[in-house]
Order: C-alpha cells, then structure tokens, then sequence
C-alpha cells in the first residue's frame, strides 16, 4: 500500500483511466489511520480523439470519503427565516414537527423524498431560510434548496435536506512539486574494483520535453525524453569531449538509464560529478491534498459497520468558472488497522522445541557429532575427542593422553597453565622438578628442610692468607636475607692446605663469617680460592 495515491481521470467520463494508482482502473484498498498524499491529473478527450489534460487555472477542487445521501442519527437543527431562528427540530422530525417550528412563515410542510418541502404563505412572495447544525450527530448539514421560485400566482417553495458530512474531507489542493520526478543518483563511487555508476531515473509524471548532462564545463545536447540508451550514449561522447568514448549507457527498464564510467576512466574514483539539468522537461500538472484517514466520523463508520472493512465513496468535485462538477464517484474499500497509537510489544512468549528440532540439533551414530553406538563423541576434524565407552580422552592426533578406568593414569606428555606440553623432568630434584612442572612459581627461593624458609646460596671468591699455629681467621661474607640460627654449609674449593678447617655461622642479619681454623702447630697458608656458602633458613 503506497502513501501516494495518483489518479488520472477522465473529466468527461467521471471515470478513472487505467494508470498511477489505479494501473487496473480501479481504486487501490486504503487503511484506516493511514495518510494519503492524493495526486489528481485531470484529463479530457480531444476533437482529435486523443486524452489531454485539462487547463486547472482558476478551478478549484474538493475530495471526500463517505457516504452518497446519508443522513444524520441523531441530534437537532434550526431554520433560520427573516432574522428569527427557530426552536431545535430533530433530526427524524415529522412534517407538522418542523412547520410547527416555522410556521410564521410557511404554509405548508410536506415530506418530500428524503427531504422537507416548505411552501410559502402567498403567491409572489420571496422566501429564503437559513440553517444552523446545531447539535446534528455525527457531523452534518443542513442543506437548503429551492425548487419554486416566487411569481404571480406561484407560491415560491424550498427544500430542506439534512445530509451527514464526509468522513474524511479536503478543499485545499496544490499544484504537486515536480521535485525527484526526474533525478540523477550517483549508485557507486568508483574505486579499483568498480566502475563509478549513475541512475537517471524519470518517473510517471514525466510528459515529455528533454534533458541535458552536465561534467565539469561541459554538457550534452538537449536529449529527449524517452530516447533509447544508444542515442544517449552518444549525445554523451558528442557533447563532453573529455569522457568521449569513456561512458557506457543502459535502459534501466523503467523508463531511465544506468549510465558508468568505462574505459580510462574505469575503476576510477572521479572527482568531478556528472549533474542533471531538467529545465527542458515538460511535468504532468499534477494536484495534490492529503487525505488522513484518521477522523471520528470515519471511526464512526466502522462501528456501525461492526466489520473489518467498509466501502465508503470517493468523491471529486471541481469547480471552474462558479459551476461544480462532480468528476468521479467511486467506490473504495478501506480496512481496520492493526497497529495503532499506544500499541505495544507483547511479552516474549515461552518456546519449545520440536521432535523435529531435538533431531535436527542432535544427531546420532554421525562422523560429525556423536558416534552413539561406539559412546563417543567426535570433534570438527572427525577425530574421537571423549571417548566414554573406553573412558579416554585423546589429543589432536587421537592418541590417549587420560584414562580414568580403575584409576587416573596419563600418558605421553602433560602441560600446565597452557597450551605448551611439557615434558617429565629427569635428574633434578622434588622442588625444581616441580618448578619445572609449573606447580611451583620460578623465580621464587624454597627451603629444602621441612619448616625451613629458604636457602639462599652465593658463591664467593675467599682469601685466609697465612693462618698461625693454633689461631683462626674469619672472612665476612655479605648475604641478604640471612638471620642468626640459620644453618650455613660451606662448599670447599678443590685445594686447601693441609691442616686447616673451615666453619661458617651467621653473626648478624645479612652477615656470615667463614672461619678458617688452624689446629697444628705450625702456620698455614690458604690462597684465594672460591668458595660455596649456603644458608638454610629458618
């Protein structure tokens, strides 16, 4: 259902022919809270035959959706005659009612079709009345007529016919812009991949006259309107000497063309824009309201209905030179909306799965996915990930790396806190093999003994010099960490002089003394040799 609604009719017919909005010659289905922009192209057959449009200057055009000859259901109207209003008269008055309410100045009332017919009192006596809607329900009028003209021996005589109004009314039609009939759209910009591409586009409001094309300061000819992509092509090449040959022309089969860069200029970004100018075109003078079809009396009718649908009429009048014509009468169907002001988002509802789905998701005994009877499951390269039958996990190669039958037992190679295997440690002791597993943190000192803190180790180059008979010499060696009690192993050099013992203690925070002991009865001497400290911490 499109939003704008073009009617080409003919004014001489009262009919609609068969184009725009009503391609098969009759009126498209409307909707309910929807608005319409209305188009109107007014047509009339020429002396040669042919259909034209009609010239609109001065005329002016009304619009309207209801019902032919309805009347109201409820309420009361007033006659005005002479200055004086009457009393409120109901709208299901009967004859004597109303001449009851103005008979000062009739003679006679009477029902006259489906409306009233007043008499006046005497012949040749001039009689006007005046109507007031007063509380008439739904919207309506109060329409008076005269049928008799006063003369010698003729009493003049009046109609009064209560009409209800339209559900949907407008009196104020423009002349429709011609604004994107015809336009030229850049699709694409070039690129090293794609041509850059333009669309003409000419839209049905289109009558003929011609266009040109502009590049940079260059343009085309005037081209006309409806020309086929061959003779285009070459108004081009003709006209913009710098893209000669360069351009490649297509109908885009709705009345325009696809026109792109080719050549050396393809799959280039162009910088300069290839524009339109339209001055030349000749626009179907169209006239245009909107109709919103959103009114009370219009809810009205689908009340009393009681339906999804009614079948109101459209109605066209046009007034030229003070006479007005009714050009169409159609019948047109309008439905109930379903989405309206102040609807909402319904809750999401609970949803289930079908027997279908659960197969669809899980299927059995496939290479795929789960192999059921060999109690398996497959990963994305077809090889056996989890098998539960055998209680195995497997690796990427699809060799065992975990069994779990009467016990937990691994194989191969085993990786911590990533993805890298590592492999079993060999020749090293409890705490480095476990540094090396990843189970301990590098970087940090562990004590060796149970409760013991840490062992801190240096390795230090140590020079005794000449120690006496029956004397020691103490060297200090600085160690970060160290406290009194702590256990201190010495790790001797390959040479020592004979005679000599060595000792090591802790004499204060961060300090050990390497003591070396002289018990014979001559000197010795120990030259510098490098010695291994080692401090247990506790």
């Amino acid at each position: 259902m499109a939003s704008t609604l073009d009617l080409y009719i003919d004014t001489g017919t009262g009919e609609l022919v068969q184009a725009g909005a009503s391609a098969s010659g009759d009126l498209p289905t409307l909707t309910r809270n929807d608005s319409y922009t209305l188009r109107l192209r007014l047509l009339e057959k020429k002396a040669d035959g042919t259909i034209g449009d009609i010239d609109t200057t001065g005329a002016t055009l009304k619009a309207a959706i209801g019902d032919i000859e309805a009347i109201p259901s409820d309420g009361d109207f007033k006659l005005i005659c002479n200055g004086i209003t009457s009393s409120a008269i109901s709208f299901n008055a009967s004859a004597v009612s109303l001449f009851n309410a103005v008979s000062n100045n009739v003679s006679t009332v009477s029902i006259y079709g489906n409306q009233y017919l007043l008499t006046a009192t005497q012949p040749n006596t001039a009689m006007s009345f005046s109507a007031d809607s007063f509380t008439l329900f739904p919207a309506s009028s109060v329409v008076v007529g005269t049928r008799r003209n006063p003369a010698t021996g003729v009493n003049a005589q009046q109609t009064i016919r209560l009409q209800k109004d339209p559900a949907v009314f407008s009196d104020t039609f423009i002349t429709s812009p011609t604004s994107g009939e015809i336009a030229l759209t850049l699709l694409s910009e070039g690129s090293a991949t794609k041509n850059e591409t333009y669309e003409l586009v000419v839209g049905p409001g289109i009558l003929g006259g011609a266009f040109s094309l502009v590049f940079g300061p260059n343009a085309t000819t005037s081209i006309a309107i409806g020309t086929n992509a061959v003779t285009v092509q070459a108004a081009i090449s003709s006209g913009i000497n710098t893209i000669t040959s360069n351009m490649s022309v297509q109908e885009n089969g709705k009345g325009g063309y696809i026109i792109a860069f080719t050549g050396r200029l393809g799959l280039t970004n162009i910088t300069t824009a290839l524009t339109l100018d339209a001055t030349g075109v000749d626009f179907a003078p169209f006239k245009q309201t909107t109709l919103t079809l959103n009114t009370a009396e219009l809810a009205d009718f689908f009340t009393n209905a009681d339906a999804d649908s009614i079948t109101p009429t459209l109605e066209i009048e046009l007034t030229q030179n003070g006479n007005p014509k009714t050009i169409l009468q159609k019948t047109v169907t309008i439905r109930k909306d379903l989405i309206t002001t102040g609807s909402f988002a319904p809750s999401t509802g609970q949803s289930f799965y079908t027997a279908a789905q659960c197969d669809a998701l899980f299927v059995e005994d496939s290479v795929s996915n789960v192999n059921a009877a060999g109690r398996a499951l497959v990963d994305s390269t077809s090889i056996t990930a989890f098998n539960y039958g055998t209680r195995n996990l497997t690796n990427s190669a699809g060799s065992t790396v975990i069994s779990y039958g009467a016990g937990l037992a691994l194989s191969g190679v085993m990786g911590f806190y990533g993805a890298t295997v590592t492999a079993q440690p060999a020749n090293i002791n409890v705490v480095s093999g476990l540094i090396n597993l990843g189970l301990l943190a590098s970087g940090t000192t562990y004590g060796v003994l149970p409760q013991s803190t840490e062992t801190i180790n240096v390795t230090t180059s140590l020079n005794f010099g000449s120690v006496g008979a029956n004397s020691s010499t103490s060297i200090t060696v600085a160690m970060s960490g160290v406290n009194i009690n702590d256990l201190v192993l010495l790790g001797l050099p390959n040479a020592i002089s004979e005679g000599l013992t060595f000792f090591g203690h802790v004499v204060a925070a961060d300090q050990v003394h390497v003591d070396a002991v002289n018990a014979t009865g001559s000197s010795k001497t120990q030259s510098a040799a490098t010695f291994r400290v080692t401090v247990i911490g506790y």
